[in-house]
């Protein structure tokens, strides 16, 4: 990758994600960046937009961080047929991007006649995360739907919500999830984190991070079955730097994300799946050229992503996703402009820009 420091100057709409890096419009620190209606402070011209493939990946191969892309036509049987790409299959942390294979875990319980939308779920100290979200401020007690938490998790990126669902299903039916949607490496994410293990093992006792970036899947499982129970002892303050190259994340490349999104969408029939993946557009992407959008982003300390599935008023299915990972987290701090190049990337679809 090409690395050059820069700040791109774009003013957008903050789109939702998740992790643990503070971020503008968000109730507490750290939270990921959840949707912001805030203007932005006057600063550098606002460049055009990207008017081909070319210009767009120069963009962000202009951050100073580890960068893969992938533009790409979802196929009748949901493949992915790129378009435009930039180091596609490279694994990279995901953040809240890894939200998506909860919901595919949550949704196969529904299909199996296990779980129902209308399922109790029910908020404890054993369940309350950090932000972003806001069910981590409902009192002990707090009943939720399954399905008002999955629209929590994927609309807001709510923590707590992610929590509630992953305790209902369990672990491992989240890691099949993962190579249901479509992950080639799923072995990087066994044993599944949690919210909660994330900021725990990633901002807590100094010794965890070390342990875990050298231990395989079985000593990771000892790892976590050895954290305390009860509510957290890791506090927003404490979620500063990056933990992500001590392998403390959800790791996947752009294929993999665009391979999850297609799935989740292509053949499916629950309409109560698709109102959920639907709740938010995470940047303004014309309603006439693309009646349906679906986002999931995510950010923590040196990662940012954003994953798009838009279905074009001419029927045409698209994915467009993007990671950027650094070891100084300032590299990624401009969320908004990272966010909006998926704008311009719909814009380019909508022209039927194709590129090598």
């Amino acid at each position: 990758m090409r690395r050059a420091v820069v700040s791109l100057a774009v003013v957008a709409a903050l789109a939702g994600g998740c992790g643990g890096a503070p971020a503008p419009g968000a109730s507490r620190t750290p939270s990921a960046p959840e949707p912001s209606t805030t203007v932005a402070q006057a600063g550098p011209a606002e460049p055009e937009p990207a008017g081909s493939w070319d210009e767009l990946r120069g963009r962000l191969t202009a951050l100073d961080a580890d960068v893969g892309m992938v533009a790409a036509r979802v196929t009748d049987d949901g493949g992915c047929e790129p378009v435009a790409e930039l180091d596609p299959a490279t694994a990279r942390p995901m953040a809240s991007i890894f939200k998506l294979y909860v919901l595919g875990a949550v949704a196969a319980a529904v299909d199996a006649g296990e779980l129902a939308w209308t399922d109790q779920l029910t908020v404890s100290g054993a369940v309350r995360s950090l932000p972003s979200g806001e069910l981590q401020d409902a009192p002990d007690g707090t009943r939720v739907t399954v399905r008002e938490a999955a629209a929590a998790m994927i609309a807001i990126s709510d923590n707590t919500a992610a929590e509630l669902l992953i305790d209902r299903v369990g672990r491992s039916a989240v890691e099949d999830a993962m190579r249901t949607l479509g992950h080639t490496r799923p072995d990087l994410n066994r044993p599944f984190l949690t919210t909660r293990e994330f900021f725990t093992v990633g901002w807590g006792r100094p010794s965890l991070r070390a342990d875990w970036a050298r231990a395989g899947a079985a000593a990771r499982a000892r790892i976590l079955a050895a954290l305390p129970p009860g509510p957290l002892r890791v506090t927003g303050r404490d979620i500063v730097d990056p933990a992500w190259d001590s392998g403390v994340d959800w790791f996947g490349s752009a294929l993999d994300v665009c391979a999850a999104q297609a799935a989740l969408h292509v053949g499916r029939s629950d309409p109560a799946l698709r109102s959920v993946l639907g709740r938010n557009r995470g940047v303004t992407i014309d309603g006439d050229e693309w009646p349906y959008v679906s986002f999931k982003g995510g950010s923590a300390p040196g990662v940012v992503t954003a994953s798009w599935y838009g279905e074009r008023a001419d029927g045409e299915r698209y994915v467009f996703v993007m990671q950027a990972a650094a070891a100084d987290a300032a590299a990624v701090a401009d969320h908004d402009a990272f966010f909006a190049l998926g704008a311009e990337a719909f814009e380019l679809l909508a022209a039927d820009h194709q590129g090598p």
